[in-house]
């Protein structure tokens, strides 16, 4: 993975769990930042209409092995970076994505995928200037989703890690299969240099970090472009 200083703009990431928050910020910081005048691109997981509903498919007929899991997001990701980030990025503009290859690498691993053999298909994205992992724990996220649906099927069975075999219940399943993927983001946010943002934290607070740092970000990109 290679440095964006070359592009004249910026490519933040936004990492973390479903529920964790990451649209609810990206959004805000479009809105913010466009009312700055800085042109800004939102760019977000599993968007190519084929490929996502290639996904669905499989993940309907419980087909979604690891691999091809890991090859068809590499494809959403190639398709995404292609034509949405790097355009973006050579025009100068603010992208920030929603979900980057560490949400991939993240799942791929906890299902046995060698993380050498995931990094080297996504060796040729971009390494972002930032990239902030909203963490939330796992009580927190119960809360969240039960606050949104008292039923049970809202347990997605990837995201709930059925196809791993962690327990034959569904919601019991869900718990154990986010905190393994908590703690893998916590890893990788060591080892990828993110910076954590408490996603128990009030929404306008983490907003307020957010646009801090990026601001920075920005105002030292912008000077060693000069």
């Amino acid at each position: 993975m290679e440095r964006t200083t070359q592009y004249p703009g910026l490519l933040i990431a936004i990492e973390g769990t479903d529920g964790s928050g990451k649209t609810t910020q990206a959004e805000l910081l479009k809105h913010y930042y466009l009312s700055r005048g800085i042109a800004v691109v939102v760019s977000a997981c599993n968007t190519v209409e084929l490929i996502r509903g290639a996904i669905s498919n499989l993940k309907q007929q419980n087909y979604l092995d690891p691999v091809t899991f890991s090859f068809l997001y590499a494809a959403d990701f190639v398709d995404r970076f292609e034509h949405q980030i790097i355009p973006a990025l050579e025009s100068g503009q603010l992208v920030i994505a929603e979900q980057y290859v560490y949400t991939v690498f993240s799942r791929a691993i906890l299902r046995g995928i060698a993380p050498e053999w995931i990094a080297n298909i996504f060796d040729f994205a971009l390494v972002p200037a930032k990239t902030f992992y909203l963490d939330l724990p796992v009580e927190s996220l119960l809360e969240r989703l039960h606050w949104k649906t008292r039923q049970e099927r809202f347990f997605d069975y990837y995201e709930s890690g059925m196809d791993m075999n962690l327990s034959g219940r569904k919601k019991d399943s869900f718990v154990i299969y986010q905190r393994r993927l908590i703690e893998m983001y916590r890893e990788l946010s060591r080892t990828h240099g993110m910076e954590t943002i408490d996603a128990n934290a009030p929404i306008h607070r983490q907003q307020a970090l957010l646009r801090s740092r990026i601001d920075a970000l920005l105002t030292a990109h912008r000077k060693g472009q000069k």
